[in-house]
Formats: structure tokens, sequence, C-alpha cells
């Protein structure tokens, strides 16, 4: 099938490029290769190939950019995406495009054939329009997705085997209208609720894709991309329509879980494995907010940088066990008296910091020093064992003490052992004595 094809291969890795001709040179009756974006032009301008598979990262055009202006000359374009990149922002451009495939490095041989195939389908049912009804009807049955050749009112004189299973009312009629093909399943074009690919077209005169998203009986939604094309006279008449429907709910269902994936390695990135708070990366993130904040509004905030008080002989005496439990417990009580506006971020080991925002005076950030050490009065009950438990807190002020997130967690950390020095169990404030 594909030994009657050209391919445009754009890659600029070496490696790349002699594995794939090797892989599939055979399989084509040409292969094209561009190492950057302006050579792929050139290439496609010239040489008219059939197909186009790119990686993303190209030199000297964007592979964007390059797509769109292929499309332009030629908007049947098939054009198949292959990259090591999976970011969620590029496939959703690439679906922006109506990309054929989207297949991801190190390649599987036998995907890629299989997606080369599709495409190859889809130019060999283009080609073959002209051709008898019964050799178009052999070609279009073979496709997997539902075909229809449209004539001008809405009626179908072509369908594929695909269509035909779609179930609608009229699927068996002697002129069946394409609206009424997918009754399966609610969200046809003529119950409004949808756009119709066909009136769009028959007003642009160029190919548009549209997406449905259709509900079958058992209540599953289908997101399906409706392509509709018009098919010209001799005089570039339209004459009929050319809709192709794909059914991209995997596709649709993996975006989704990329997104999820995304923002759950995102979350795990940010954030401490067992206290669940925010770790040191996004404390000091939270920290550079507040800090461009209050440069353009005025105030100030505060950094507590809290530890606790002979740790090591409850890891020592009880066990690590014991120990990544009291700092959970920690973690829960801190947290529960924090606001909204606030972070409490574990800083490693037995160390946790908290950034108090918008704090109106100095005796505000008293009182909330206060409340901490109070909030060990009460005992930890962990694995039947009764864990008394304190902190020493050290507190750096923005902007006096420091105008950067490591000048205030320092200047915060030397007011902490300025507490342990004095007798634990307590706060002080920075001074700048305490650093000389």
């Amino acid at each position: 099938m594909l030994k009657n094809f050209t391919l445009l291969y754009v890659e600029n890795n070496e490696e790349a490029i002699h594995a794939f001709s090797n892989a599939f040179k055979k399989h084509f009756k040409g292969i094209f290769i561009a190492r950057n974006g302006e050579e792929a032009m050139d290439i496609f301008k010239i040489s008219h190939p059939d197909i186009v598979i790119t990686e993303i990262q190209i030199q000297k055009m964007d592979c964007f950019d390059m797509i769109e202006r292929m499309r332009e000359i030629d908007p049947n374009l098939p054009v198949i995406i292959n990259s090591v990149f999976s970011d969620t922002h590029l496939l959703l451009q690439s679906i922006a495009l109506h990309v054929d495939d989207y297949i991801l490095k190190p390649t599987n041989p036998n995907v890629m054939l299989k997606a080369l195939e599709k495409a190859a389908r889809v130019l060999n049912l283009e080609k073959s329009l002209a051709r008898s009804y019964m050799m178009m009807q052999t070609i279009i049955d073979e496709i997997p997705d539902p075909i229809m050749y449209i004539e001008l009112d809405f009626s179908v004189s072509m369908m594929n085997k695909a269509a035909k299973e779609l179930g609608g009312e009229d699927v068996n009629a002697v002129v069946p209208k394409c609206y009424k093909i997918s009754d399966k399943t609610s969200g046809a074009c003529a119950d409004g609720f949808h756009p119709c690919p066909i009136e769009h077209v028959s007003k642009t005169k160029k190919p548009s894709t549209l997406r449905h998203v259709h509900t079958d009986k058992k209540g599953k939604k289908h997101h399906i991309d409706v392509d509709a094309r018009p098919i010209f006279d001799a005089d570039g008449t339209v004459v009929a329509y050319l809709e192709i429907r794909h059914d991209i709910s995997n596709y649709h269902n993996i975006q989704n879980k990329l997104l999820h994936e995304t923002k759950k390695l995102t979350h795990i990135s940010m954030h401490d494995s067992l206290t669940h708070l925010p770790n040191r990366r996004l404390l000091d993130d939270r920290i550079n907010h507040a800090i461009d904040r209050k440069k353009r509004s005025g105030g100030e905030f505060a950094i507590f940088f809290i530890d606790l008080d002979h740790f090591k002989e409850v890891n020592d005496t009880l066990g690590h066990l014991i120990g990544d439990q009291l700092l959970i417990h920690v973690a829960k009580r801190i947290r529960k008296m924090t606001r909204k506006g606030d972070t409490i971020a574990r800083n490693g080991g037995d160390e946790f910091v908290l950034l108090i925002d918008d704090g109106i005076s100095q005796s505000h950030f008293t009182t909330v020093a206060e409340k901490i050490l109070k909030l060990f009065e009460a005992p930890f009950l962990i694995h039947g064992n009764e864990i008394r438990s304190a902190c020493s807190i050290g507190i750096s002020i923005f902007p006096q003490d420091g105008q950067t997130v490591e000048s205030l967690l320092h200047h915060a950390d030397v007011a902490m052992y300025t507490s342990k020095e004095a007798g634990r169990q307590q706060f002080a404030f920075f001074s700048p004595a305490a650093a000389v």
C-alpha cells in the first residue's frame, strides 16, 4: 500500500534518520529527508510528498507553523508527529491542527507502520473518488472510520460499512439523510446542539473539521471529529461533500490522563512525601511571590523557622517510625491553625517553615508564635505512646530582615538558634546582632 506514496521525514537527529530509513525505505516509493523546517518546506514545494512525519523540535522554523504552511498548500496532507515530547500543551496544539497521529519516541516500528498505513488508506480513498462505484465501495469499506459521500441536499449516495454500523433510522433507506445516519447516538446535527460541518463547508468551500460529543444508548459519551471536505467538478463548483468521522474518545481519554498525571507529578515534585506539606521548592516559590507582592503594594510578611526540640531522642528511643508519625502529627496541628493565604512547609528533617502573609504588626507575629508553642502543650498519642514534644521558633520579617528567599530563611534560622540557646521551647525575632 505504501509503495505508491512518497514520504517527507523531518528530523535533525542523524541516528534517528538512519534508523527510520533502514526500517521504512522498503515500504515507500521514495523518502525525502529534511533536517530543519526551511529545508522541509523547500522539499515539500518541489517534490510534493504524500505523507509527512515530523519531530516537534526542529530548527529554523516552528514545527506547527511548518504544518500550517504545508496544509495551506495541501489541506488533505496526512501529518504524523513523531516526538519524545509528551507535554499536554503540545498535544493540544497537535489536536488543534488535526494531525493524523502522535507517536512518542522511542518509536515502535509496528505502531508507526500502522499509522502510515492508515494515512495511506485515506490517501487512496481521496485519489480513488473518480473511479467506479464498486471500486470506491471496496476501498472505503476497508476504512475503520465511518465515511459518507453526501449530496448537496444532505442525502448520502455512498457510505462505507463503518457508517452503516452507526445504526441510524435512515441507514437502510434508498436515499438516507446524513443527519439520520447516526441516530443510534444522540447529537446529530439536526438536533441543533451541534454545528453542521456540511453547512460550514458549503459556505467556505474549504475542508472543515468540527468536534461533536455524542452519547450512545448506554449513556457513554463519544468525542467525534467530523471531517467534511468539498467535492468539486471540473469548473470548480461544489457538487458534493465527503464526510469522515473519527472517534477520538481514546485519544481524548489519554489526553485527560496526561493532564491528570501532569498535575499529579507537579504535586509530587512540590510536596513532601511524608507530611504532604509543600516542600522547599514550593516554599521558595511562595516566598518569592510574597516578596513580589509586597514590593508592589507595601506591607510585611514573616517567616517562622520551627525546629522540634529533642527530636533526635524520639528517634533514638522509640525508632524512626514513631519519629515519622510525630512529624506527621505536628504538621497536622500547625496546618489547622494556619489561614488560607499562609503556607506551612517541611524544610527537611524536623524543621518546618511557616510563611505568614499580610501581617499587620510584630505583635501579630508574636501572637502567631505563641499559638504555635501552645500546639505542643497537649501530648501526641502515637501507636500507644504518649509523646510530649516542643519546638523552638525563629522569626524574620520582610523587608527589614531580608529581601530575598535566602536571606529571610537564613535570618529566621539564626533567630531559631537564638531560641535554642535561650533554653528552647520559645521564640525569638531576628536581631542583626545575633548574626555577627
